[in-house]
């Protein structure tokens, strides 16, 4: 895994830290919840669970496989916001997000240890 595969992610992740947030949204998502801590670790199991399963159990290419254990992880945390938001007074929570992207970005980080 070299950096130009974690570049994007890395965008993605400085974009969504930067972007403005409604206030009323911010002051009921805090940084440090057991939310954020929960969206981290699962993010981060899907990448490795995924991979493991996918490179060990069905002989898949390494290479090949972690793009698609983080396209299954990302794609959990963009559904889950989504039903989020459809709860009554919910939102996307970009706090959320962000946490989701570096649960992914620990999962990468461990397969190429």
């Amino acid at each position: 895994m070299n950096i130009r595969s974690i570049l994007p992610f890395f965008c993605l992740l400085v974009s969504l830290a930067l972007a403005e947030i409604d206030s009323t949204a911010a002051s009921h998502d805090p940084w440090f919840a057991y939310d954020k801590v929960l969206h981290f670790g699962v993010s981060c199991s899907i990448v490795l669970s995924t991979q493991y399963v996918l490179a060990e159990k069905m002989n898949m290419n390494e290479n090949d496989s972690v793009p698609v254990g983080v396209v299954c992880s990302l794609g959990n945390g963009i559904i889950k916001e989504i039903w989020d938001s459809r709860q009554p007074g919910g939102f996307i929570s970009r706090r959320d997000l962000i946490a989701d992207m570096a649960g992914i970005l620990v999962g990468i980080w461990i397969i190429s240890l």
